[in-house]
């Protein structure tokens, strides 16, 4: 009797931590979380200046619109539609470069897209 109780018990233990886990998602990847604080000068421009305008592609004069040089770029993103605030996954430059169309020298990171969607679910300020 006492040999299958104790049967029972590390039968029911090994099943009960066997069925936990801890699921690990790192601060700022996962899409469906609160979105972080991001600055459109201190966080997004850097990443336009580091990879889109550089190439001649979305510069002043950009062979490509929209530019995206510190001065046009927050004009140029919002009045050009490329940004959705209703439906952030919609906007037109979050979608280019979560599928790694943009830019062509090489996909971002995955943190830098994520500060582009942070950016766009926050409201996209001018900040």
């Amino acid at each position: 009797m006492k040999r299958r109780l104790m049967l029972a018990l590390s039968v029911l233990a090994v099943i009960m931590f066997t069925g936990c886990y801890k699921d690990v998602i790192s601060p700022g990847q996962d899409p469906n979380a609160p979105p972080q604080d991001v600055s459109f000068s201190g966080d997004l421009q850097p990443i336009f200046s580091d990879n889109c305008t550089n190439a001649g592609c979305h510069d002043a004069i950009p062979s490509h619109k929209p530019s995206l040089v510190p001065a046009n770029s927050y004009n140029a993103l919002i009045s050009g539609g490329y940004v959705n605030t209703s439906v952030p996954t919609n906007s037109i430059i979050y979608n280019e470069v979560k599928s790694g169309a943009m830019p062509p020298t090489g996909a971002l990171k995955q943190s830098e897209i994520q500060i582009i969607l942070d950016w766009i679910r926050n409201g996209a300020p001018n900040n």
